[in-house]
């Protein structure tokens, strides 16, 4: 397991890729053109992934964990989730970590179409899928307070998640992705 130290948890407030500002739908209708060139879309989060397929548009991997910023998901946001096409798998993966288990289970949904369900905090399974996504992905996860980011996948995107895990944990998992 790859832990986030709390000294270096500051490096997490500022967006990875490109601000959409806004609220719920309209932040993703702002990106829609965008989201649409990817060679993948990766969507992080319970809030994101909800208007992500209430935009219309269907994510190749999703990652949630039954929460939102205020608590627990509503009813609404986990219907429109439940997706009988998808591949679900359950992880268990704590808050400020990253564990074997969310990395082989977003490798195995980089294959078809998946939604990850994790036990814990999804929120740091961004880096992983930064690392082990193909160029030209399109990654989508919630800016709390202020829209969506949106991380056009490439090479210089994953060298900033790479050396934002070197400030983590040392591990095996941790050595894993750096050498992916």
């Amino acid at each position: 397991m790859i832990e986030l130290p709390e000294e270096v948890r500051f490096l997490f407030k500022d967006p990875f890729g490109t601000l959409y500002c806004g609220k719920g739908l309209d932040c993703v209708l702002n990106a829609k053109e965008e989201i649409k060139e990817g060679e993948k879309l990766i969507v992080v989060g319970d809030v994101a992934s909800y208007y992500i397929f209430k935009a219309g548009l269907s994510p190749d991997l999703f990652i949630i964990d039954g929460e939102t910023k205020r608590g627990k998901a509503s009813d609404e946001v986990k219907k429109i989730m439940k997706k009988e096409e998808y591949r679900s798998i359950k992880v268990k993966n704590p808050p400020a970590t990253i564990t074997k288990g969310i990395i082989d289970a977003i490798e195995m949904g980089l294959e078809r179409k998946t939604q990850i369900f994790v036990e814990g905090e999804e929120d740091l399974a961004v880096l992983p899928a930064m690392i082990l996504a193909p160029d030209a992905s399109i990654i989508i996860y919630g800016q709390p307070d202020e829209g969506i980011v949106l991380i056009k996948v490439d090479e210089e995107m994953r060298n900033r998640a790479k050396d934002i895990l070197k400030k983590m944990s040392d591990s095996e998992l941790k050595n894993y992705l750096l050498g992916r």
